[in-house]
């Protein structure tokens, strides 16, 4: 049944195999224990990555096959700074995963997705190494969360207009649509996901006051202009929001979230989930069946730009 929960590792390694020989899906969460504010616990790209990869294998399976999920690794590079967050360098965020993966491979998994909802470039780019190497060994895999990085430095807020139904200002809910596309972590839009896949997991959110006023970094804002007169909008998409991120990092004290998170309602996460999960679904099915390549990481110059994440500034007030 698809609503049927099978945490691989605790099968036997006898039924362990004989799972993974009948082809089915194998969901890898990779998420960092990481400071998400006052309201958000330390797994909530855990508990929203799992919640997600659930809703995306029902659409996907229906009753046909038993959702089998291996254990999260908690690894993740680049996390948010703040009480509990734990940092770990690039190299061993990869060789955890590649490790991950090729015990994956030896157990016969024929389909492995890697489900993940940290959002910094370089966690994408450590994630990778372990599913090219499936990939070159017959086994189809991704990340899916790599296009979703891809189209937030795109996003048009108006596509989940219906999230901001009940923000009765009309000022404040066309400024909100807007700017979704930074608002990044733990603000508006990751408060109302956790509501929804996990709301015992949030508290007094409602009491959170808004982030300050982000001001995004100049040179990245120049670069991003740059690129968009040299016609690369994809770049200038990118480079935009790292400068609201390095502008956010700036802030002192900084909050650990972005937006508004006292907005945010679990019917608004409703509606995120939805559309995520329908856009998920059909970029996984087109990559496991074989119609398109599976999505590559964007952002691939930051690795060189930060000497893979050791040249990266610290929040002023963390």
């Amino acid at each position: 049944m698809a609503n049927e929960t099978i945490p691989l590792f605790e099968l036997s390694h006898r039924e362990a195999r004989a799972l993974c020989a009948r082809g089915v899906r194998v969901w890898l969460p990779v998420n960092p224990v990481e400071y998400h504010g006052p309201h958000l616990s330390l797994h909530n790209d855990r508990l929203i990555s799992t919640g997600l990869a659930r809703e995306v294998h029902a659409l996907l399976c229906g009753e046909h096959e038993p959702f089998v999920v291996a254990a999260d690794l908690e690894v993740g590079c680049d996390p948010t700074p703040g009480p509990g967050t734990r940092t770990l360098p690039f190299p061993i965020v990869r060789d955890t995963v590649m490790e991950a993966c090729r015990a994956l491979r030896s157990l016969g998994a024929h389909r492995v997705i890697a489900m993940t909802w940290h959002g910094a470039p370089l966690h994408s780019l450590a994630i990778e190494p372990g599913l090219a190497w499936l990939r070159e060994r017959g086994v189809a895999a991704l990340n899916p969360f790599n296009e979703a990085l891809r189209e937030l430095c795109r996003l048009d807020g108006t596509r989940f207009v219906r999230a901001f139904d009940h923000i009765k200002d009309t000022r404040e809910r066309a400024r909100m649509i807007e700017t979704l596309r930074h608002d990044f972590h733990a603000g508006f839009f990751e408060t109302s996901m956790a509501l929804h896949y996990a709301p015992h997991s949030v508290r007094g959110w409602q009491d959170v006051p808004p982030c300050p006023t982000i001001v995004p970094d100049r040179a990245m804002i120049h670069a991003s202009r740059v690129a968009r007169g040299m016609g690369k909008d994809e770049l200038a998409g990118e480079l935009e929001l790292i400068a609201m991120a390095l502008g956010w990092h700036a802030l002192s004290p900084f909050p650990g979230y972005t937006s508004a998170p006292h907005l945010a309602r679990p019917e608004s996460g409703k509606v995120f989930a939805d559309e995520i999960a329908k856009s998920c679904a059909k970029l996984i099915d087109d990559v496991l069946e074989g119609r398109r390549e599976a999505p590559e990481p964007p952002m691939r110059w930051i690795a060189k730009l930060t000497a893979n994440g050791r040249l990266q500034p610290k929040p002023k007030g963390a």
